[in-house]
């Protein structure tokens, strides 16, 4: 296994706050379908790439943290996130060999999964979100991944992380 610098775990720090911060980043209403799931893109993108350092507990660990910063029900997020990190786990060196427009169609698919045990756990609190604004908010993330890749692909070479 190589030897995980700390600058790594740095950027991997600052991006996990980075997408808490955007995913708390007040937005109009109207607008409130188009925000990315950015934690459950991180995750996918921190598993594939880094299966031996992140995993489901991580995972489930971030989720958490965001059920706590969102105020909703505990556990909600890190459920939807842990199984999100089982699968993706199970299957990353074929995820990591397709084409990024076929890893897009797979991020659709996971993310999809987070949204919907998210929705069925808050379901049980009462709270109720239309599936339209589900399918919508999916497509906006996996429509997301590719930028996301190529952004971290660049700052990982510019700044020289593993």
């Amino acid at each position: 296994m190589p030897n995980l610098g700390l600058s790594f775990y740095i950027f991997f720090c600052v991006s996990a706050f980075f997408a808490l911060v955007l995913s708390i980043y007040p937005i109009p209403h109207a607008y409130a379908a188009l925000r990315p799931e950015l934690f459950c893109l991180l995750v996918v993108y921190w598993v594939i790439n880094y299966p031996q350092y992140f995993g489901v507990t991580t995972a489930w660990l971030m989720g958490l943290f965001l059920d706590v910063v969102h105020s909703t029900v505990w556990g909600a997020h890190a459920l939807g996130l842990a199984a999100v990190a089982y699968i993706c786990l199970s299957s990353y060196q074929r995820i990591r060999s397709y084409s990024l427009w076929q890893q897009t169609l797979w991020v659709f698919v996971f993310v999809g999964i987070h949204q919907v045990i998210v929705n069925w756990m808050l379901g049980l609190s009462g709270y109720h979100k239309p599936t339209h604004i589900i399918l919508v908010t999916t497509a906006v993330s996996a429509l997301s991944w590719p930028v996301m890749v190529l952004l971290f692909r660049r700052l990982r070479r510019r700044y020289r992380l593993l």
